[in-house]
């Protein structure tokens, strides 16, 4: 069934959703009719709802049954990616880490970055990425996804680990314990720089992800594997 996230009004075990986004959606993609079912969520309460009646502006439903969930907080790991060359690889990047359930996603410009800024639409774009990337993979909350210039205020705690090409061939990413907090991060396709380095205090190991080098985007979607395979 279809999941959607969204706010909606509730009397007793009825709700009324007044989204026009959602409702052209369930009239003119979906095709619902009265009796079908489909999930909504908001925060962390996930009900299933039956059709009662549509209108045209307004779909009321049935509550038959109710979910309460939330994100686990001991998660130890965390993704800081430094800003790929197109806004297009950070949408496609944003949307596969969403699917898949990664729950902090920091984007950083690294000194090779050709994005240095974000404004409030290009965010908001990212979150509705995520948003709908998580309605189709039926997750429990949306990421949280922060454009961040000052890394030291995520860095301090954790143990970092760094996906970037080195003059010498470093080892594959292999036998890594989720026993501490970790944070993963993500080398632009141009690779860091040595001023981007001095930003992590020589505190940080330095791995591969293939035999290859890879696009931002392709390692940024191995690594939220790895990162699930701790978890």
């Amino acid at each position: 069934m279809q999941l959607f996230i969204t706010e909606f009004t509730q009397d007793w075990n009825q709700i009324t959703l007044d989204n026009k986004e959602i409702l052209h959606q369930t009239r003119k993609v979906l095709r619902m009719k009265i009796w079908d079912k489909f999930f909504i969520q908001q925060k962390n309460t996930r009900h299933e709802i039956e059709i009662l009646n549509r209108e045209k502006n307004t779909i009321k439903g049935k509550i038959i049954n109710t979910e309460n969930n939330s994100w686990d907080e001991k998660s130890k790991s965390w993704i800081l990616i430094a800003i790929p060359n197109k806004w297009s690889k950070l949408e496609l990047i944003v949307q596969k880490l969403s699917e898949i359930w990664i729950k902090n996603i920091y984007l950083w410009p690294s000194e090779r970055s050709i994005i240095k800024e974000a404004n409030e639409k290009k965010i908001d774009r990212l979150n509705k990425i995520a948003k709908e990337a998580v309605e189709q993979s039926r997750w429990r909350e949306l990421p949280k996804i922060e454009f961040i210039k000052d890394i030291s205020k995520i860095i301090s705690d954790k143990k970092i680990i760094i996906f970037d090409k080195q003059e010498k061939k470093s080892p594959l990413i292999r036998g890594i314990k989720g026993d501490k907090k970790i944070i993963w991060i993500i080398g632009p396709e141009g690779w860091l720089t040595k001023n981007d380095y001095q930003k992590f205090w020589d505190n940080y190991e330095i791995k591969s992800l293939w035999d290859t080098i890879l696009r931002t985007e392709t390692a940024s979607i191995i690594v939220g594997r790895a990162i699930k395979n701790l978890e």
